[in-house]
């Protein structure tokens, strides 16, 4: 029998992070504080705000640190970043003692696709958890009240396809086990179906029941996102990823006409790579009755407004509604 619907959730917003680092052009710093503020002033308590990773990966974080400065200090307002090696881990000691706020620290991005692993970090499974395990302790010696780990490829993996549900489980054991506050449970592909997604969770959910430990992250690429975030409402999760416009993805491999070191050619042929879009979740969640402490019109202008950031229509049902 599933469990009843949660009375809250709890949405963060990735734009920013997940949502930028597929755009190639670079988005101002200006810009990426004013998306900031009106998602504050629409009610998001919990915000992505970019990743510490090297910039000549990801030039488009190069302002991160500027970024940071410019968000205001809120008790009420959570902070997230990746930092996805030992030198990120310590960018963000730097950072912190420049004064920034940071609460929410993604330290390992663990999938269970070798091959993806591989692409995506150059590193083994092994190594991605012996690396991982020393960063969660120094950044919890930092003060960082959650450090958490990406578990990915869960359902399937664009470039190596199925992969045992099993190492999924497995995965989320030994990282509880080395130390992780929480774990970000990811579909990149967008492959998993609602069933698929309630048996999964109703699994992981028995051994770990705390919903404060779980996150889902779906990219929405086959349609079948909001079903999924559905089904892991109903198994118990509290929280999902979002982006608005439904933008996001692999990063980009050129950045305003100049290419990318290290990063090679898209998994997907298609415009529709990001996430399950923000303001068609805060929607349809508001209209089941579910808490979320959101304004959907007030979180439609922002998307509208960033389809005049960005050149370009953006993947909302929603957003265009007055």
């Amino acid at each position: 029998m599933k469990r009843p619907l949660p009375g809250k959730v709890d949405i963060i917003d990735v734009t920013l992070r997940d949502g930028f680092q597929h755009e190639e052009m670079f988005v101002p710093t200006e810009v990426k504080l004013w998306i900031a503020e009106r998602l504050m002033e629409a009610g998001f308590r919990r915000i992505e705000v970019g990743t510490f990773s090297h910039i000549k990966y990801v030039p488009q974080f190069k302002d991160i640190l500027e970024v940071l400065k410019g968000l205001p200090k809120r008790e009420d307002v959570e902070y997230t970043v990746l930092a996805l090696n030992t030198k990120a881990c310590e960018r963000v000691a730097a950072a912190l003692e420049e004064g920034v706020q940071i609460d929410r620290v993604l330290c390992g991005q663990l999938a269970t696709s070798e091959a993806y692993a591989r692409k995506n970090m150059n590193r083994t499974h092994e190594e991605l958890f012996n690396e991982a395990e020393k960063n969660i302790k120094f950044l919890h010696s930092l003060g960082i009240k959650k450090v958490f780990g990406n578990i990915g490829t869960i359902f399937g993996c664009p470039i190596q396809g199925e992969i045992p549900i099993e190492k999924a489980y497995e995965f989320v054991d030994r990282a509880f086990d080395i130390g992780f506050d929480e774990i970000e449970h990811s579909d990149p592909d967008g492959i998993a179906d609602p069933e698929t997604v309630y048996r999964y969770f109703s699994h992981i959910l028995q051994k770990y029941p705390d919903a404060s430990m779980h996150s889902f992250h779906v990219h929405d690429i086959r349609g079948m996102g909001m079903a999924s975030y559905c089904a892991a409402m109903e198994a118990g999760v509290r929280t999902f990823d979002c982006s608005l416009g439904g933008i996001g993805g692999q990063v980009a491999n050129i950045v305003d006409s100049v290419p990318v070191k290290g990063i090679g050619a898209y998994y997907f042929d298609t415009e529709r790579t990001g996430l399950v879009e923000t303001c068609d979740f805060v929607s349809m969640v508001n209209a089941m009755g579910i808490d979320t402490g959101i304004d959907e019109k007030k979180c439609g202008v922002i998307t509208q407004m960033m389809e005049r950031i960005l050149g370009r229509t953006l993947h909302s049902f929603t957003a265009a509604i007055k």
